[in-house]
């Protein structure tokens, strides 16, 4: 594979989507769960910054969360600080749900893992802690 470090790990992380990515589940859409999933599980999120993050327009990202609220998964309280911002906060059931819910299908993952040997599948498991760490560190799309 030739390349850049960061498009061999492009090409390979499409490779890994690809072939174990869940499919969409009966009661949420992509963009639902996406969305979901980025609502952070003990604090709030702004409309706003969920929208620019999902490249989804705003209006879109309201019609999402006001489904999500009438169904019982977040909350959507005005920000006491700020009385123009929602406070997107998941709810129990939406705690609930996310922890039941998976970006990768599971058992095909476990037998993906499975097929490396412990010292890889050890290597491998620290240097994505150790990339997870390093993208937190750079990034500036952080819930706001």
């Amino acid at each position: 594979m030739k390349g850049s470090a960061a498009e061999q790990f492009e090409t390979l992380y499409r490779r890994i989507w690809g072939a174990l990515n869940r499919p969409d589940a009966p009661d949420l859409s992509q963009h639902e769960r996406q969305l979901l999933h980025h609502v952070p599980a003990d604090g709030v999120v702004s409309l706003t910054w969920l929208a620019e993050h999902l490249a989804l327009p705003k209006s879109t990202a309201s019609t999402i969360v006001k489904s999500l609220g009438q169904r019982g998964f977040v909350e959507r309280p005005r920000d006491p600080g700020d009385e123009r911002r929602l406070a997107i906060a998941l709810t129990d059931t939406g705690r609930a749900r996310l922890a039941e819910d998976t970006v990768l299908q599971p058992e095909p993952l476990r037998a993906a893992l499975g097929k490396l040997s412990p010292q890889v599948r050890a290597a491998l498991l620290d240097g994505l802690e150790q990339l997870a760490t390093a993208a937190e560190a750079v990034t500036t799309r952080r819930p706001r």
